[in-house]
């Protein structure tokens, strides 16, 4: 989570996954444009979007919304909301040079969810890499972020069942290793 605090003494919180900073034009004014992402469930899939509704609840001594811009992406996949993520402790394995991590991912919900599944890695650090054989995400921000296929197509995951991702990465640069974890299902597409 990254903080701005603006003219004034008023903190804006921007948490880098729902909302990130794309313009500031710190410190002549107050003014900052962020941007937020909002995915919709697999069940929108075959409805047509017609219309957008923002609300602005602030006044002059609060936050004031503002629309500049929309893009709608057409991805044949969607955000497994069903299925939820534990991340393990992650260990150094000197032996191979790599960082190991066990990742959970359970289906919290009451149907069998089908496969395939895709683990992605959202802002995963300059200078760590992800070994496991990945791709790069071409529909969910941002783009280019590292995912794994968790589940392969074919499969299935029943409700209150589990499947472990062991993932592998390569840390050179000595960062961190951190990121935000996302799980993605599959209408016919990649994430």
């Amino acid at each position: 989570m990254s903080v701005t605090t603006n003219v004034g003494g008023y903190t804006n919180t921007i948490n880098n996954t729902t909302t990130i900073q794309i313009w500031d034009n710190e410190p002549a004014t107050t003014d900052r444009l962020d941007r937020q992402e909002f995915i919709l469930p697999a069940s929108f899939a075959n409805q047509v979007l017609t219309s957008v509704t923002i609300t602005d609840s602030g006044n002059e001594d609060l936050s004031r919304a503002a629309f500049a811009g929309l893009t709608v992406s057409t991805c044949r996949a969607y955000v497994a909301a069903e299925i939820t993520s534990s991340s393990g402790k992650i260990v150094y394995d000197p032996r191979k040079s790599i960082y190991l991590q066990d990742v959970t991912l359970t289906n919290a919900g009451t149907t069998a969810v089908d496969g395939p599944l895709f683990f992605i890695l959202e802002d995963l650090p300059f200078g760590v890499t992800l070994v496991n054989k990945s791709g790069a995400t071409g529909c969910f921000a941002p783009i280019g972020s590292r995912y794994v296929v968790a589940l392969p197509e074919g499969s299935t995951l029943a409700p209150n069942t589990t499947v472990l991702v062991l993932m592998a990465f390569s840390d050179p640069s000595g960062a961190a290793i951190t990121y935000t974890p996302l799980v993605a299902g599959s209408l016919g597409g990649l994430p």
